[in-house]
């Protein structure tokens, strides 16, 4: 060993590294000293190598010829145990904000002030959207994005449910529908929908991204609207454009029409309708077709389950109408496909897609190429290592004009240029009652496990997929009123 310097080496003990600094003219003895105090492994016990530093176990009064950066190996087991590296903590010792952060408690809700309950769950569903809650922190205004701001903020440092008093005071200020009152007195109870609609398009106006914004780059659709006119086939069909923030599902409850049973019917449905418009052909107006598709996608969807409906009540004295509910039954899956619902040029990006990826998994199974048959037999390959920025560049270099087109129109949506059409349900919003005027919301949002959480206004319990498939509907218990999606990743 170099008597000039003090040199460091990397004593490996199981699966721990263990540093130490050997001085000039330190022995053996001094070493094992050190070792002890650091590993609890008692001298008698260490054994000691190191290639080329001194022959088989280490000794007292051997010499040691050790380099700077020199690994050595420890073997032997400690008497102590060690203070770990990271120190455990215990949930009663953590301070409230720490135990809400640690995922070792159930989130906080939200108390009920007042027929809130509609409010409340569509907070804790649109909570689960990270990207809205990241945008939400970086503004500063006193409006109503800064509410909300506050409000999850307060949320995410508690245990214990949280009064949202500021958010509703600063929602009804901005919509004095919200502040209604009902016949006893106290607040009315709102539309879910209604509150969902409003916040986005508030949010939508505070939130910007350069010449966009926010919520619209996260939820906004555009949906491709076709005109016609059944009653004069010369008048030509009218193509026009159109934003919304979720798509519908018709149930076609209370009026004469088809039975919807499952979300993939209503959706279709809710994308046709009639409208009255003029005809310069007849003259006058006339029953026009609607059929609409989508024609831009968002990595978020909301889709509304259309349950209530207004039925007139004309020998009513005291009102001209009541809302009422459909109760029918309507499935859903924990996974949407949205390509039957997507104009052409969407539905030509997502099947090219899913063309291509399928083509992919059979390639790995063709053994036609010299390099599989070389691979079979045994011989020798030279295998380099892959180079992905290489391999996006000659991806892009070997794509055509259609495939640059379908990808800058993905990518355009906010989607992965591999998606495929897929998105994953992560939260809903259900309604119990049989009147919009009436009945309790609740919560539910997926956990990262699999797992769901329900959200009863303060009460916050733990759920599983099989309950929650069970939200369909047809009797008096909750059933789904808003659901939301994120769209799948890649190639899934």
């Amino acid at each position: 060993m170099s008597a000039m310097a003090t040199i460091k080496i990397n004593v490996k003990w199981g699966k721990e590294n263990v540093p130490c600094e050997i001085k000039p003219g330190q022995t053996p003895d001094q070493l094992f000293d050190d070792l002890q105090n650091k590993t609890g492994v008692p001298v008698a016990r260490q054994k000691l190598m190191a290639r080329g530093a001194w022959r088989g176990v280490l000794k007292s009064g051997m010499a040691m010829d050790l380099k700077d950066g020199q690994n050595v190996t420890l073997m032997g087991t400690a008497d102590v145990l060690l203070k770990p590296k990271v120190e455990t903590k215990f949930l009663e010792d953590m301070k409230e904000e720490d135990q809400a952060k640690s995922g070792l408690v159930l989130p906080a809700g939200f108390a009920n002030l007042g027929n809130t309950c509609y409010m409340n769950s569509t907070l804790q569903c649109l909570r689960a959207v990270p990207e809205l809650r990241d945008s939400l922190k970086q503004t500063q205004a006193q409006d109503l994005a800064g509410a909300l701001n506050s409000t999850y903020a307060q949320l995410d440092a508690s245990t214990k449910p949280i009064e949202p008093a500021t958010f509703v005071a600063t929602l009804r200020s901005a919509f004095p529908q919200f502040a209604q009152r009902g016949r006893g007195g106290g607040f009315a109870q709102q539309d879910a929908e209604e509150l969902y609609s409003s916040l986005l398009a508030t949010l939508a106006s505070s939130l910007k991204d350069g010449d966009s914004n926010i919520v619209d780059k996260l939820f906004g659709l555009e949906l491709e609207e076709r005109l016609s006119c059944p009653e004069c086939t010369d008048e030509p069909e009218v193509v026009r454009k159109d934003t919304a923030r979720k798509l519908v599902c018709n149930i076609q409850g209370g009026t004469v029409g088809e039975n919807v049973s499952h979300l993939f019917e209503g959706l279709k449905l809710g994308l046709v309708g009639s409208l009255e418009k003029r005809s310069q052909i007849l003259g006058r107006d006339a029953v026009w077709t609607k059929t609409s598709s989508v024609s831009k996608l968002s990595p978020y969807l909301c889709v509304q389950y259309m349950r209530f409906f207004w039925k007139a009540t004309p020998d009513s004295a005291d009102h001209t109408g009541v809302k009422c509910k459909i109760m029918r039954p309507v499935s859903f899956t924990d996974t949407l496909d949205v390509f039957p619902y997507c104009n052409a040029e969407l539905q030509a990006a997502i099947k090219a897609n899913r063309d291509r990826l399928g083509e992919k998994v059979d390639i790995k199974k063709t053994e036609d190429e010299p390099e599989a048959k070389k691979a079979k037999s045994g011989e020798a390959m030279d295998v380099e290592e892959p180079d992905e920025d290489l391999a996006a560049a000659l991806a892009l270099s070997m794509e055509d004009d259609a495939s640059a087109k379908h990808r800058e129109l993905l990518e355009s949506c906010g989607l992965d240029k591999d998606f495929q059409g897929h998105y994953e349900l992560f939260a809903i919003v259900t309604h119990k009652g049989r009147s919009a005027d009436g009945g309790h919301y609740m919560g539910w949002v997926k956990r990262e496990d699999g797992s769901w959480l329900v959200f009863d206004d303060d009460l916050v319990s733990e759920s599983s997929w099989e309950f929650v498939q069970g939200l369909k509907g047809g009797g008096d218990e909750h059933m789904s009123y808003l659901q939301f999606y994120r769209a799948k990743k890649g190639g899934i």
